[in-house]
């Protein structure tokens, strides 16, 4: 992530591709060869850019991998780590989903003027009021988890909701580091470096694995939340590093304006922190759908998860992400540009999802226990978690529609039709799981987040399609 995704400005005159001292004149022959080197150099390096993100998150992927296998052969399928995942969903809203806001917000309005300068003179006032919203959470959370924890899973026994207390107690932590990660990212987002954040999710994956591997035997499933810990701390540490090497040649004369941004950033980032609020409902429902589900069943829908999530964040994530900031100058500039990036990223994605889900359907079975079977994961436990990857693997398409989708109506500067489609997915999730659980068990649950996941991708299209033609 460390490559500018602006071409840079044509000039009255051309230069060699091959030999940069050399200036073409514009009208001799070499002209139009000129132009067609420079098309193809324009086309060719964001894809090499895309296959180098590719390549970064394909080896996150495969740590990532190894760190479920990791957890899948210690923990198996067990109510222990049903009440881990559950509490992870906290974790991700009220750290890494704030930071993704953060990050949103950040992008949209820096790249007006993407420079050192700029993004350290808005960087500051935001990490202020990033430090007062955490020590808000913080207090919250160490003051009332109980009682959150209760009301959203109030099926979990007694013992595990002393554990999933003492959890939430431990991630508060790594929920700090994980929300200002996410801010510091999306200004290295906007100076153009994006390899850190490829790398983020493999720091993590190593430091759990390595907790797992040293300390499960003496802490349990705490070994899980230490490694988090660690690896979201080193995360935070490695971008907080990249910013002041990118930033320290800014002059001292550029922070007199310290407090341009404050509340309009925070303005922005709170109204796609709404649409994170409605997000997180989404993942407690259905986790506290699962709960009333047998014992496992919140673990089962981790794996499943774990599986469809290959080619999210091998394609899906690194194209989004990369192009973005691309994006919201296209749509910034010309509407009919940005709405060209839109249309090809929409197709390729829907047409490779689409074949994953062919394949997926067929073989889940198969994949599953290739992928996961080893110690505590048992023959039992594949073909239940098979089961449920079976049904859930159709939302894959809508997934990634809904992550086109999403980027351009923050690039148009639209933060409610996200948030009215996800207000539908969840109203969706919640109707259908209510109805489906109790008459037909884990598969009513699958079918149920296919549903929600449709009804979102569908409602931002057609929303996304009106403002398009109303402009």
């Amino acid at each position: 992530m460390s490559v500018r995704m602006v071409a840079s400005p044509m000039s009255s005159s051309l230069r060699s591709v091959v030999s940069p001292n050399r200036t073409v004149v514009p009208d001799q022959g070499g002209a139009p060869v000129e132009r067609l080197r420079r098309a193809v150099a324009d086309g060719v390096r964001p894809l090499c850019q895309l296959s180098g993100y590719s390549l970064l998150t394909a080896f996150g992927l495969a740590v990532g991998f190894a760190r479920e296998l990791t957890i899948a052969s210690t923990f198996g399928v067990s109510p222990q780590l049903d009440v881990f995942v559950a509490v992870m969903t906290l974790h991700l809203f009220f750290g890494a989903q704030i930071g993704n806001a953060l990050e949103t917000a950040f992008i949209s309005r820096g790249r007006r003027d993407g420079t050192a300068a700029a993004v350290s003179r808005s960087l500051k006032p935001a990490l202020c009021g990033l430090c007062l919203v955490n020590l808000a959470v913080v207090a919250f959370l160490l003051g009332s988890g109980g009682f959150l924890l209760r009301s959203l899973f109030p099926h979990f026994d007694a013992v595990q909701a002393t554990s999933g207390v003492r959890m939430l107690h431990w991630l508060t932590a790594p929920i700090v580091f994980a929300s200002t990660a996410g801010l510091l990212r999306g200004a290295l987002a906007v100076l153009g470096v994006f390899a850190p954040g490829f790398a983020a999710g493999s720091i993590i994956s190593v430091c759990s694995i390595a907790s797992i591997t040293f300390l499960s035997e003496r802490l349990g499933i705490d070994a899980l939340i230490l490694g988090v810990a660690a690896g979201n701390l080193l995360v935070m540490l490695l971008f907080a590093v990249q910013l002041v090497r990118l930033t320290s040649c800014t002059s001292s004369g550029a922070m007199a304006t310290a407090r341009d941004g404050w509340f309009v950033l925070w303005a922005a980032a709170g109204t796609i922190l709404l649409g994170e609020v409605v997000y997180a409902a989404v993942a407690v429902t259905e986790r506290s759908l699962a709960s009333s589900l047998p014992g496992g069943s919140i673990a089962g829908f981790f794996y499943a998860s774990t599986i469809v999530s290959v080619p999210l964040s091998l394609l899906v994530i690194p194209m989004t992400t990369m192009t973005f900031p691309r994006m919201v100058d296209a749509f910034r500039e010309d509407r009919r540009t940005g709405l060209a990036i839109l249309r090809k990223q929409g197709l390729l994605l829907l047409g490779i999802s689409v074949s994953v889900v062919a394949i997926v359907t067929v073989c889940a079975e198969s994949i599953v226990e290739l992928v996961f079977m080893r110690g505590k994961f048992s023959l039992e436990h594949a073909r239940f978690t098979a089961s449920i990857l079976s049904i859930t693997v159709w939302a894959l398409p809508f997934m990634s529609l809904s992550r086109v989708f999403r980027n351009s109506c923050y690039a148009l500067a639209d933060y409610r039709t996200p948030i009215v489609g996800l207000s539908l997915q969840w109203l969706v999730l919640a109707g259908l799981g209510a109805v489906l659980v109790p008459s037909i068990g884990v598969q009513g649950l699958a079918l149920a987040i296919v549903a929600g996941e449709v009804a979102t991708s569908v409602t931002m299209g057609s929303r996304l399609a009106m403002h398009m033609r109303s402009a």
